[in-house]
C-alpha cells in the first residue's frame, strides 16, 4: 500500500518584485497556513516519506514549514512547476517505489487535475484550496492500483 500526499502551496501575493509569476512569496496568511498544515503533517507523514517539490517560490516557502519542524530532504522537480501537466507529474510518480509515500507540493490546477485522473472522476479537477492537503492511499485490487481518499484538510478546519 502506498500513500500519496498531495499539497497546494499556501496563498501567495498577487504579483513578485520581479513580474515573474514563479517568484510569488506567501503572504503572512500563507506563511501562517503553510506552518499549521506542516504542524499536522509532521505527527501523520511516516519517516521514509519522499517530498517532491516545485520549484516555484511559494512552493518552497509552503514545503519550507515542514523542513522547519523535521529537515526532511526535498526533491525540487521540474514535473510540479507551473507550466508542468498531470501527465509529466504521474510519470514522475509512476517511477516511485508503490509502497513507499510521496509528497508532492505544487499548483492548481494540476493538482486537481491528477486528483480527478487518480480517483477515476468524470469533472475536469477537484478544486484543491491554497494551503490544503489531500491524503491517497493506493491499493492494489487484482494487480491495478486503485487510489482512495483517506483525508482532506485545509489550513481553516
Amino acid at each position: 500500500m502506498a500513500n500519496l500526499i498531495i499539497w497546494r502551496h499556501a496563498e501567495a501575493e498577487v504579483e513578485s518584485d520581479s513580474g515573474r509569476d514563479h517568484d510569488r512569496a506567501l503572504t503572512k496568511r500563507g506563511l501562517k497556513d503553510a506552518a499549521k498544515m506542516a504542524k499536522w503533517l509532521y505527527k501523520h507523514l511516516p519517516e521514509s516519506t519522499e517530498i517532491l517539490c516545485s520549484p516555484a517560490r511559494r512552493c518552497l516557502q509552503t514545503v519550507q514549514a515542514l523542513q522547519d519542524l523535521n529537515h526532511l530532504e526535498v526533491n525540487i522537480t521540474d514535473c510540479l512547476n507551473i507550466k508542468s501537466n498531470v501527465e509529466r507529474i504521474l510519470q514522475a510518480v509512476a517511477n516511485q517505489d508503490n509502497t513507499q509515500t510521496i509528497l508532492l507540493v505544487g499548483h492548481q490546477p494540476n493538482l486537481g487535475l491528477l486528483i480527478s485522473s487518480l480517483l477515476g472522476l468524470h469533472e475536469s479537477a477537484c478544486v484543491v484550496k491554497k494551503g490544503a492537503v489531500w491524503w491517497l492511499t493506493q491499493r492494489q485490487v487484482n494487480g491495478l492500483a486503485h487510489y482512495y481518499i483517506d483525508a482532506v484538510k485545509q489550513p481553516s478546519f
